[in-house]
């Protein structure tokens, strides 16, 4: 390959670029730039960035516009190399109108259900690969540490190894054991590393991120993902302690590939080579950018414009002995490799007759048992499940009837939908009209006074509020209030003397504390998708029995954060370190679940794997799903160690009145920790000594020992 061909490849340029008269005149492909960016470019990649679709957004014209792609860039490569395409369908294939949106990632955290994930990815897969697009940059493995950062939603939470099991789930279901299976892809552990906790949780703002906590903390989802055969990596656009992630070459080769082991493709994100001079001045100029970043490890960069500065600027590089040809030839050789193993080469194409079959409506059951699996009943004082008896529902709020608002940012829209081409989906109003029973009444009001008025007629008031769709920068806030008006409404429906149920609809906690008096019951509903209605009215009508636990700690108020659980103990006994509204792992059901006979091996080995058992009894009068979350703390320790952290789950369902054992098993070796003083600088280790197994209120003690005698 000549030197341009191999710049060509390690260019991903966004759809925009091929597409109308201009860089951002989206329309039909251009012959004229068609012929530019893969004759004379020689481009590797394409991407369509949140938003950028087919003149036609439907999943026959997506398949049909990859496919000319993908044959202009074969007809206009010498070597006949094709072009791998990339799309953020982070909750179902979410840019396609008529796909089916599954909930955001922190919602399916509260499901703890690393199965139904795995389904839910494989579904995406499935859908994606049908339209001729290879490469979906998800899952995040972004452990979420601020809540006013606006990517929150995307997260699975605040605990890594919650965070690292559902990641896992996510690239096994989009990957499967060939990803050049029609029905798979290739998948993207994003944003490497320390992306989640920006300072003051403004997006892409300098993390300040202490060796120890990255290595703690941050390392074990993208550890898991890199065992677990994830093809790609996708690099933070922030910096950490004070250098660009970008031009990392400790986090990106020496961490990232050498002790991660990572031989896929690393990706920058949108633009962030131009950014390195045009925002963050660590260079004054475009080429020294491209220097510091590939000669740190970066493999492809993602364009939105500039195909012609950016290859130009990175064959001068090279050739004025800048960036060693060795390493131009090692991305390339991964980025090719990917290309094969895809099966790019034999089948570069898609069927688009078959793409609606594979796209449209596909998986509405599962989507909608995600949506109940992640609802999380936080207060409850008797009124639900509602009553057969019930003969006036009012339904009211912002979020009530707004498929917008419950689909979140990422969806058709980079923001979130328009009004154009808003995709089949079950407003909460529906579910709840669909789901009463035949003599039930079920009104609604989107005045307030008016819904005042209404309330006092209605058995039962259910109030749905909360955000509007964001994504990125565009979600950061310094508040994570409720909005005044609603605040109103849920204060004035709380005088009449009728039941009010809470619905929050957000892609975060907002602080809710002064409301949570005013509710007789509260859900929080996250961003549940195209079955977000379906589903609410499946648990408020007793149906289904809410099993979700938060994936967060919820604040009492702003001025808390950043706060998890599992973090450091302090030198004084206080008892505000922790004092959330709602602790991580909360959450409430219809049923009551007892614990007994819990049972753990009392010592163990260096090398070996911690066993333990437990009994749980439903005793309720519903069938329901508990999830049993096991967690340790290490007694005596070399350097601080979490007062607790989750190291074992396991959802079970019980019948009323049904036991069942569950067993837990922990590999001794996920206890380590940073030993050292402050720089952290030391390998991980697993210290011997006593610790703590708890599981509710049940604890017991387990020793770790060089061997038993």
């Amino acid at each position: 390959m000549t030197l341009e061909e191999k710049a060509g490849q390690m260019t991903q340029v966004n759809v925009t670029n091929l597409q109308g008269s201009s860089e951002w005149d989206a329309g039909p492909l251009n012959k004229e730039w068609l012929v530019k960016a893969f004759k004379d470019y020689h481009v590797g990649s394409v991407l369509s960035g949140g938003g950028t679709t087919p003149v036609s957004n439907e999943p026959k014209y997506w398949a049909e516009m990859t496919n000319e792609i993908q044959k202009n860039a074969i007809e206009n490569s010498r070597l006949n190399i094709p072009i791998i395409y990339g799309v953020d369908a982070v909750h179902g294939h979410n840019n396609v109108i008529g796909a089916t949106i599954f909930p955001h990632n922190l919602g399916l955290a509260a499901s703890r259900n690393t199965d139904l994930v795995n389904k839910l990815a494989a579904s995406t897969a499935k859908s994606v690969r049908s339209t001729g697009i290879h490469w979906n940059f998800a899952p995040v493995a972004d452990v979420g540490r601020d809540l006013r950062w606006g990517r929150f939603y995307e997260t699975f939470g605040e605990d890594p190894y919650l965070v690292t099991e559902m990641v896992t789930a996510s690239i096994i279901g989009q990957q499967g054991e060939d990803i050049s299976s029609n029905e798979k892809v290739a998948s993207t552990a994003k944003h490497f590393l320390g992306y989640s906790q920006p300072l003051n949780g403004q997006d892409r703002s300098s993390g300040e991120i202490p060796l120890r906590t990255l290595k703690e903390v941050f390392y074990p989802p993208f550890e898991e993902a890199i065992a677990n055969g994830a093809k790609t990596v996708m690099v933070n656009s922030g910096s950490i302690n004070g250098v660009p992630v970008h031009v990392s070459r400790y986090l990106l080769t020496d961490v990232l590939r050498g002790e991660m082991g990572f031989e896929g493709v690393i990706v920058t994100d949108w633009e962030d080579i131009i950014r390195l001079h045009s925002q963050y001045n660590i260079t004054d100029n475009y080429k020294d950018s491209i220097v510091r970043s590939i000669n740190a490890g970066v493999d492809m960069s993602m364009l939105p414009v500039g195909i012609e500065d950016y290859t130009k600027n990175l064959i001068d590089a090279v050739n004025e002995e800048l960036i060693p040809m060795e390493r131009i030839d090692d991305a390339v050789s991964k980025i090719l490799a990917l290309k094969f193993e895809l099966g790019l080469f034999e089948n570069p194409y898609t069927n688009a007759e078959k793409a609606e079959a594979f796209t449209l409506d596909q998986d509405r059951e599962l989507a909608r048992q995600a949506s109940v699996e992640s609802l999380t009943l936080l207060e409850n004082d008797g009124v639900l499940p509602l009553s057969k008896e019930v003969k006036t529902i009012l339904v009211t709020g912002p979020s009530a009837d707004n498929i917008a608002n419950q689909m979140g940012g990422w969806t058709i829209g980079w923001q979130g939908l328009t009004e154009e081409g808003v995709p089949p989906a079950v407003t909460f109003l529906e579910g709840i009209q669909n789901a009463a029973p035949p003599n039930t009444n079920v009104l609604f009001e989107t005045d307030t006074a008016k819904a005042v008025q209404a309330a006092k007629q209605a058995d039962v008031t259910i109030v749905v509020f909360g955000e509007g769709p964001y994504a990125e920068f565009d979600g950061d806030t310094t508040n994570a209030a409720v909005p005044i008006n609603q605040v109103e409404l849920i204060k004035k429906l709380a005088e009449t003397e009728t039941s009010v149920v809470g619905v929050l609809v957000a892609g975060r906690p907002l602080i809710v504390t002064d409301l949570v008096g005013d509710m007789d019951a509260f859900i929080m509903a996250y961003l549940p998708g195209t079955e977000g209605g379906n589903a609410l009215a499946d648990v408020l009508f007793g149906k289904e029995n809410p099993s979700g636990k938060l994936a967060f700690s919820w604040p009492n108020e702003i001025g808390q954060l950043p706060m998890f659980y599992n973090h450091y103990p302090k030198s004084t006994a206080n008892e505000k370190a922790y004092l959330p509204l709602y602790e991580f792992g909360y959450g409430l059901s219809y049923s009551k679940f007892n614990y007994s006979n819990f049972e753990a091996d009392k010592e163990v080995t260096l090398d070996s794997v911690i066993k333990v058992s437990v009994d749980v009894t439903n005793r309720g009068d519903l069938a329901g799903s508990e999830t049993v979350e096991l967690y340790v703390d290490q007694q005596l320790s070399s350097v601080l160690t979490p007062v607790r952290k989750l190291a074992a789950f396991s959802k079970v369902h019980l019948e009323p009145n049904e036991t069942k054992t569950v067993e837990l098993e922990i590999p001794v070796s996920q206890l380590a920790i940073v030993p050292g003083d402050v720089l952290g600088e030391g390998d991980k280790i697993v210290e011997k000594g006593i610790y703590t197994l708890s599981i509710k209120k049940l604890a017991t003690p387990v020793t770790i020992k060089d061997k038993i005698e």
